[in-house]
Parts: structure tokens; C-alpha cells; sequence
């Protein structure tokens, strides 16, 4: 035994898991409520689980991600006790849904568009490279005395370069920002 005095410490992690449940009713479609419940971010995140299901966990702080997420469907007679808390929600969510399938491919549309036209920007900016090259190789003005396939050459060198793709870039609000 040493005559020294030692404070010995000691530290653990462990993973503690939680379960939550809730319910509410609808009359709705059940795919029509799994859509909506995904869109509400019920199966990813647990504030969202808890606006729609209820605050039931067994420990007051948890990791915001939900593993694990289940929904079953269970047939219950009409009743005036059954309140339908999220009906409008749902209906609202249904009726919107051409309008973001819409967006959506609005959006996939514009992101392709501007990636065909920087590829474009690219090939005509590579182009011009090879159109002043090749002026520098021919070393002359003169287009009709070149042979046929150097004409050939020239205009469509030339024509490639003309291209002009306009796309309105979005404006973007000027905004200050508060530092740190």
C-alpha cells in the first residue's frame, strides 16, 4: 500500500431508450395520413412526434431523432367522443398536394436548366479557346480562301461561340446581419 491519497474517478455513457405512443382519429385515408404524418416529420423527429402524438416519453430530456417509427390503423366505431384533432390538417395537406408536386418539378426543372446551362457556359467558353486557335493556326482573315473543311471548321466554331442562353438569375434581398 502506497501512503499517497488517490481520488479516483469514474465515468460512464450509456444509451438509454425511450418509448412513446399516442393516437388520435381521423377519417381519412391511411395513406393519405402516412403522407402527411411524413410530411409533418412525425417519423423523424420527436418534437413532431409529440404535436401529433402527445408528449408520453419516460425521461424529460431525449435525442431529437425517432427510430423506429410505426403506424397501424385501427377501425373504431363513430362515436361524439371521438375528436378529430388533426382532420383540417389533413385535408389541407391533401388538397395542397398538386400544388407541391408542382413546385417540386418546378424546382427539378430549374436545378436541371442550370446545370445545362453551365455545362453550356462550359462547352462555350472551351469553344472560344479553340476558335482563337485555331485562327492561329490558319493565320489569315480570309474564310473563303481556306479548303472546304477548314470553312466548315471556321463557321462552326463561330456559330458555337454565338450562343447566348439567358436565365433569370434570382434576386437576392440585401440583409444585415448581426455578428456573433
Amino acid at each position: 500500500m502506497s501512503k499517497k491519497i488517490l481520488e479516483v474517478e469514474g465515468s460512464a455513457k450509456r444509451v438509454a431508450y425511450e418509448y412513446a405512443s399516442g393516437s388520435f382519429h381521423s377519417s381519412h385515408k391511411p395513406d393519405d395520413i402516412e403522407k402527411w404524418l411524413q410530411h409533418e416529420g412525425v417519423e423523424e423527429r420527436t418534437s413532431e412526434f409529440d404535436d401529433v402524438f402527445g408528449d408520453d416519453w419516460n425521461f424529460d430530456f431525449a435525442e431529437e431523432g425517432v427510430e423506429d417509427f410505426k403506424v397501424e390503423f385501427t377501425e373504431v366505431e363513430d362515436s361524439d367522443e371521438v375528436f378529430f384533432e388533426f382532420e383540417e390538417n389533413i385535408q389541407k395537406f391533401i388538397d395542397e398536394e398538386p400544388q407541391r408536386e408542382r413546385d417540386a418539378g418546378i424546382r427539378r426543372v430549374t436545378y436541371q436548366l442550370k446545370d445545362l446551362i453551365g455545362n453550356i457556359d462550359g462547352i462555350k467558353d472551351t469553344t472560344i479557346q479553340l476558335f482563337n486557335d485555331f485562327k492561329k493556326v490558319v493565320k489569315t482573315d480570309d474564310v473563303e480562301n481556306l479548303p472546304e473543311e477548314e470553312k466548315k471548321l471556321f463557321y462552326t466554331l463561330n456559330d458555337m461561340t454565338q450562343l447566348t442562353l439567358k436565365f433569370p438569375k434570382p434576386e437576392v434581398e440585401k440583409g444585415t446581419y448581426e455578428p456573433f
